[in-house]
C-alpha cells in the first residue's frame, strides 16, 4: 500500500534511518558475513539502509518499495551501481527467482501489507536455505488488532503470536528476538534463519 505524504515524511527522516542501521548492525554482528553476498530490503523507502548495506558490507543489494515515488527518490539520492539497485515490488508478490538472496531485511513495513502472510511466504521463497531474515515492526495486542482490522482493511494487523507462527510455518528458525513497548503497541525485533 502506498503511504500518505505524512507517513513518508516520518519514515524518511535521517534519524530514523540511523536507528534502523544501528538495529541491523547489532543483528549482523551475530552472522558470519563471509557467507552473505546478496541482500534484499523490503520497503527500502528512500534507500538509506540499502545504500549503507552495499557500502559497508560490499553486498549486492536490491532495495524495493511498493511506492514508485519512494523508488524514484532512492535512485536520485543513491545512484544505482553494480552493488546497488532499486525497484518497485509488492512484498506479497515478489518477482525474484527462488533462493536468490542471502539476507532479507524488512523494517516497519508489514503493517502496510494487508496480506502480510503472503509476504512471509515470498520472503521464505526468495531467501536461500541458510540465509537470514531481519524483521522489525509494530505488533498489536489481540484486542487492538481485532478492532483496527475492522476499520482499516488496507493495513496488516497481527500479534506477536501471529507473526511468530507465520515465520515458523514458513521454515524460519528464531535466532534472537526483542520486544520493546511502544504505547499501545510493541516493536518486535527478530532475527530469523531459514533452515
Amino acid at each position: 500500500m502506498a503511504m500518505t505524504g505524512l507517513e513518508k515524511r516520518l519514515v524518511n527522516r535521517p534519524e530514523k534511518a540511523q536507528r534502523n542501521i544501528a538495529k541491523i548492525s547489532t543483528h549482523l554482528e551475530g552472522i558470519n558475513m563471509d557467507q552473505i553476498t546478496t541482500a534484499l530490503e523490503i520497503g527500502c523507502g528512500i534507500g538509506t539502509v540499502s545504500n549503507w548495506l552495499a557500502d559497508s558490507y560490499d553486498l549486492a543489494v536490491t532495495g524495493t518499495d511498493f511506492d514508485p515515488d519512494q523508488i524514484r527518490r532512492a535512485k536520485k539520492m543513491y545512484p544505482e551501481h553494480e552493488m546497488l539497485t532499486f525497484q518497485v515490488e509488492d512484498g506479497a508478490d515478489l518477482s525474484f527467482e527462488t533462493d536468490c538472496f542471502d539476507l532479507v531485511i524488512s523494517q516497519n513495513v508489514f503493517h502496510h501489507i494487508k496480506n502480510w502472510q503472503s509476504a512471509v511466504g515470498e520472503i521464505a521463497r526468495v531467501l536461500r536455505p541458510g540465509g537470514f531474515f531481519i524483521w522489525y515492526d509494530l505488533v498489536f495486542p489481540s484486542w487492538l488488532s481485532g478492532v483496527f482490522s475492522k476499520f482499516m482493511r488496507n493495513y496488516g494487523f497481527y500479534t506477536i503470536t501471529d507473526v511468530r507462527a507465520e515465520f515458523l510455518n514458513n521454515g524460519f528458525e528464531i535466532k534472537s528476538e526483542k520486544r520493546l513497548p511502544h504505547g499501545l503497541f510493541v516493536h518486535y525485533d527478530i532475527l530469523l534463519h531459514r533452515g
